[in-house]
């Protein structure tokens, strides 16, 4: 009765080893589940996964990249940061030092809270985009089938 058992697990443990090392292999970077960690000023952080994403920026000058069917928190305490969204899940940027942007075509719900002011929110997707505080010269752009909301602080 055992070998019968043994049987029919080593067949999927070899499936799971070998599926493991593929993706290893192929440089995939991919997560599921939830995913947090810094971001060197100047570089580029990916979260492209199905789960929650949290990414911060040491310094400023951060790029960020928000793919996969999760949800993005971006902190961007020295300000400078970039984000590209083409998830399907919500992204949220706090841009505290200001002069972030963020491009959207996305499908999910976009906030901004951009304390020092002068970001820029361009939304090209089916997203809901909002900039939800701004010391002053904030910008939002929509341009697609989503809404646009700017409650203070835009030109």
């Amino acid at each position: 009765m055992r070998h019968r058992c043994f049987l029919k697990v080593l067949p999927l443990a070899m499936l799971m080893v070998t599926l493991a090392t593929s993706l290893a292999l192929m440089g995939c970077d991919k997560f599921i589940g939830n995913k947090s960690g810094s971001c060197k000023a100047g570089t580029t952080c990916d979260c492209d996964g199905i789960g929650n994403c949290l990414q911060k920026c040491d310094g400023a000058d951060c790029k960020f990249k928000c793919a996969g069917m999760g949800n993005c928190t971006f902190e961007c305490p020295g300000g400078q940061c970039t984000v590209t969204n083409e998830a399907t899940g919500n992204l949220q940027l706090s841009c505290e030092g200001g002069g972030c942007k963020v491009d959207s075509t996305g499908t999910g719900n976009v906030i901004v809270d951009c304390g020092g002011g002068s970001c820029t929110l361009d939304c090209s997707g089916t997203s809901n985009c909002q900039i939800k505080s701004c010391k002053a010269g904030c910008k939002v752009n929509c341009t697609g089938t989503g809404t646009c909301d700017c409650r203070t602080g835009c030109d």
